[in-house]
């Protein structure tokens, strides 16, 4: 025991001032998450701020931004092995991690979302037969997608695993392993067809559906969740690794690696940003003058900027990625790939916090969510968890095996 003691102090000691500070802060959200998550499990949802018009916590928040950053992972997996783009090879490992650390804690979110734990069976078995015994609830192929496309991630992350350095010494390990990554294609393309699926109908179709809801409504909002996904999921992926370079004060994957995810994310970005405003030009024209209303009626004081702050977003991510001179600098770069993130992390608030606190009648108020410190807890406390396995994942596997060949040098985009 003192010696694992001493360990765990030697490693935290290994790490510079900043880096201890960091962990010091996510070791405490990561107790709080683990104290107040036994607490919403056991006691129920009334530790949180839910009523009936935020019917779902602020981990909804989570999940939503969760799966369409997550869906970096199958982006990068389909440019890479089916259309053979083998500049993103040195960042396949981290984005198949990243991508399973998402879903995971997807899960993980939704199991406080859904307030009864032993029920959450029900999502696979009770699909709400409609007209001709056809299922009728979105959330069941949500369910059933995301599970199978979080076992296409389990396989993909076996070979990562497997190439460790004692591992690989094992012959039957390495074959596995050898054949395994002969494979990833086929998971590669399952994958995007799975991820298409869930990433409409959970980052948008649930919503989009929803006819009685003018803030919601849009028969594209299905596709629109998509292309977000593809846009700020691959700016996520490059941000990741970019930060875990920093920390590790190494190049974990060549700047070529970083420039070609940099262009495929801003000209998705492109294409997100002009299908934006193509839907709020057709929400402001069409849709919301269906139920009398006007758009901008429909902009809470406290949560209407969001939409503004998303485009904002998403514009400075297309500067700073498409235009050259911008995206081989440094800097430049980080605020790209940083805003194609928060571009879509803008876009999910603006979804669930705008979305709710809208009223579906105009002599209604807008309502604000207040999250009670149990979902704050259990919010962070999740993020923090995740940020620590990826970091020590790319510390103790061959997350980046670039890295392992120029140990000495010094990263940077």
């Amino acid at each position: 025991m003192n010696a694992l003691i001493k360990k765990i102090k030697d490693e935290f000691n290994g790490y510079s001032k900043n880096v201890r500070i960091a962990l010091a802060i996510m070791f405490f959200l990561a107790a709080g998450f683990i104290v107040f998550g036994i607490q919403i499990l056991f006691w129920g949802l009334g530790y949180t701020d839910m009523n009936n018009s935020y019917p779902f916590g602020q981990w909804i928040i989570g999940d939503l931004g969760l799966v369409a950053l997550g869906g970096g992972a199958f982006t990068t997996g389909f440019i890479l092995y089916i259309f053979r783009n083998d500049q993103l090879e040195p960042m396949i490992n981290s984005t198949v991690l990243l991508g399973f650390l998402c879903y995971l804690f997807t899960f993980i979110y939704l199991v406080f979302d859904i307030g009864q734990p032993l029920r959450a069976w029900f999502g696979y078995t009770y699909p709400n037969w409609g007209p001709g015994l056809l299922p009728a609830s979105m959330l069941t192929e949500v369910v059933w997608c995301l599970t199978f496309y979080f076992m296409i991630l389990f396989v993909e992350l076996i070979p990562v695993a497997l190439k460790h350095k004692i591992l690989d010494k094992i012959p039957v390990l390495h074959y596995i392993g050898h054949y395994l990554h002969r494979l990833m294609w086929i998971f590669a393309a399952a994958g995007t067809f799975l991820s298409f699926f869930h990433q409409g109908s959970l980052g948008g179709g649930m919503w989009g559906v929803m006819y009685a809801k003018p803030t919601w409504f849009s028969p594209h909002f299905f596709y629109l969740a998509i292309v977000g996904a593809i846009a700020g999921g691959t700016s996520f992926m490059a941000l990741c690794a970019y930060l875990a370079g920093t920390v590790m004060k190494k190049e974990v994957v060549p700047a070529g690696t970083f420039y070609s995810i940099a262009k495929i994310s801003g000209t998705m970005m492109l294409f997100y940003l002009a299908f934006r405003i193509y839907d709020l030009a057709v929400r402001i024209g069409t849709y919301v003058p269906l139920f009398d209303r006007r758009f901008i009626n429909l902009l809470s004081p406290a949560y209407g900027w969001l939409c503004f702050i998303e485009l904002i977003f998403a514009a400075a991510a297309i500067v700073m990625l498409l235009v050259k001179r911008y995206r081989e600098q440094e800097k430049f770069f980080l605020i790209g790939v940083a805003s194609g993130t928060l571009a879509i992390i803008a876009s999910k608030l603006s979804i669930v916090l705008n979305g709710s606190a809208a009223p579906n009648f105009p002599w209604k108020q807008f309502i604000a969510y207040n999250p009670t410190i149990q979902e704050w807890f259990i919010m962070l406390g999740g993020l923090s968890i995740m940020a620590m396995v990826y970091m020590w994942c790319a510390k103790y596997l061959p997350l980046f095996p670039h890295a392992e060949k120029h140990g000495q040098q010094e990263g940077g985009a």
